[in-house]
C-alpha cells in the first residue's frame, strides 16, 4: 500500500514525467461469449474448485520519502536512497517466496499488484529490475505454466527522476518507475477474453506548473472452468486514508469514493459470475470506506467469511524494510469477493469456500529474513453449488 501522498510535492518534483495507459473501457458483455445459463447451474459445482489468488508484491520503498527532500539539489540523492532500500528489499529472493506460495496452492489466476520496474536510461546498473519478468523465470523454472493475457495489464503511472552516485548529487542518470496490476492464468485454463483500464479520477499531484495525475487501474480476464465462464478483476484502489482508520483527508476519500463507484459499475457490465480482487484500501471493519460494505451491498460475497476464516485475515502491513521479526499484519483491505446471479438476489453463498492468507508466516519469509511482501497473499478455493444462480 505504499504511494505517494496527497500533499503538496516541492519543485525538486518538477523532473517527474508522470503518465497512465490509455482507459481501455468498461467491458461489454455483447463482445463476449454467449453462455447457456441452465447448463451453468447444473455444471459448476464440485472439483476442481475455482482457486484464485491475490497479492500486493510491494514496490520495495516507501515512496514518500521523497517528498520529504526541500532541496531540489539534492533529489538526486534521494532517490538513490530509495534505489537502495529496493535492491535492500532484494525482489529476486522475494519472487521465490512468492512462487513457494503458488506452486503450493496451484491457483488458476494470480491477480498482483503493485507490480514494478525499474528502469535506467543510460544503463548505469547491470540490468533493469523488472518484477514480472523475474517472478515468471521462477515460475518457468519450476514448471509453473502461467502467461498474462495480452490486454490482462493495467499500466498505472510512471514516474523518471535523476539518480546520482556521488556525496554531491552529480547526476549520473535517470531512472523510471512504472507501476501496474497483472494477472496470471494457469496455461491449462482456457481465456475467452481480456481488458484493462484506468479509473477516470486520477489522484492529482499538485506541482508548481500544474497538477499531473497519478492513475489507478484494473484487469480482468475471462476464463472458462468445467467449460463454464467467469470474469476475473484485479484492481488496486487509491487510499483513502492518511493513518490506520484516520480518513480526515476529505481529499483522499473523495477520490477513493469516485474509483470504487467507477469500479462497481465496470463490474456490474459482466453477464457471468465475478471474481473481483486486489488491494481494495478499504478495510472490512467500515473504520475507512464504505467501499466493502458497498461491494457486499451489490451482490458480492467475501470468499474469507463465508467459509471458515482462519483468523482474522489481517493482510497489511509489514515494515518497509521488510525486516520485522514478528507479523505486524493489522488491517483486513485485501479480498477475494465473488457474485453470480443468485448471491446478488440472495445475498448468500450456496457452496463451499475455502480461503487462506500466504505470505503471512515467518515461515515464509526468505532465506534472508524478509516477508514476501508488505502484504499478505489471500487464496480462495471457490466450490458453487448447481441451482443457485
Amino acid at each position: 500500500m505504499k504511494r505517494l501522498s496527497y500533499t503538496f510535492l516541492p519543485a525538486l518534483l518538477l523532473a517527474l514525467a508522470l503518465g497512465a495507459c490509455e482507459d481501455g473501457g468498461p467491458l461489454d458483455p455483447a463482445n463476449s461469449p454467449s453462455w447457456d445459463a441452465a447448463a451453468f447451474d447444473a455444471d459448476r459445482a464440485g472439483s476442481p474448485a475455482l482457486g484464485v489468488m491475490s497479492w500486493n508484491i510491494y514496490v520495495g520503498a516507501d515512496l514518500n520519502q521523497l517528498l520529504a527532500i526541500a532541496d531540489p539539489s539534492r533529489i538526486a540523492c534521494g532517490v538513490k536512497e530509495v534505489w537502495d532500500d529496493v535492491q535492500d528489499t532484494d525482489f529476486a529472493s522475494r519472487a521465490e517466496a512468492i512462487v513457494d506460495q503458488i506452486e503450493a496452492s496451484n491457483p488458476h489466476v494470480i491477480g498482483l499488484n503493485e507490480v514494478s520496474t525499474f528502469d535506467f536510461l543510460y544503463n548505469s546498473v547491470d540490468d533493469d529490475l523488472v518484477f514480472l519478468d523475474i517472478l515468471t523465470a521462477e515460475l518457468d523454472s519450476r514448471g509453473l505454466d502461467y502467461s498474462v493475457p495480452a490486454d490482462a495489464v493495467s499500466t498505472n503511472f510512471t514516474i523518471q527522476l535523476p539518480i546520482s552516485y556521488a556525496p554531491n548529487c552529480e547526476i549520473h542518470d535517470a531512472i523510471t518507475y512504472t507501476e501496474y496490476d497483472v494477472l496470471l492464468v494457469r496455461d491449462d485454463v482456457p481465456v475467452l477474453y481480456s481488458n484493462h483500464g484506468n479509473f477516470a479520477m486520477p489522484l492529482p499531484l499538485p506541482l508548481p506548473g500544474g497538477d499531473l495525475p497519478k492513475f489507478s487501474g484494473w484487469a480482468s480476464v475471462d476464463i472458462t472452468l468445467k467449460s463454464l465462464p467467469y470474469r476475473i478483476f484485479t484492481t488496486h484502489l487509491e487510499p483513502a486514508d492518511t493513518g490506520p482508520c484516520d480518513t480526515g483527508n476529505p481529499g483522499l476519500l473523495y477520490i477513493h469514493n469516485e474509483q470504487a463507484n467507477e469500479l462497481r459499475s465496470i463490474v456490474a457490465g459482466s453477464e457471468y459470475p465475478v471474481v473481483l480482487m486486489g488491494d481494495l484500501n478499504s478495510d472490512a471493519s467500515g473504520c475507512t470506506t464504505d467501499t466493502y460494505e458497498n461491494l457486499l451491498g451489490d451482490g458480492f460475497v467475501d470468499a474469507w467469511t463465508i467459509g471458515k476464516p482462519l483468523g482474522r485475515g489481517y493482510t497489511s502491513n509489514q515494515d518497509d524494510d521488510l525486516l520485522n521479526a514478528a507479523s505486524k499484519l493489522s488491517h483486513r483491505i485485501d479480498f477475494v469477493l465473488y457474485r453470480d446471479a443468485f448471491t446478488a438476489e440472495k445475498g448468500v453463498f450456496r457452496g463451499s469456500s475455502h480461503a487462506f492468507l500466504v505470505g503471512e508466516d515467518p515461515a515464509d519469509k526468505t532465506s534472508g529474513g524478509l516477508w514476501p511482501s508488505d502484504h499478505a497473499g489471500v487464496v480462495a478455493e471457490l466450490r458453487i453449488a448447481p441451482g443457485m444462480r
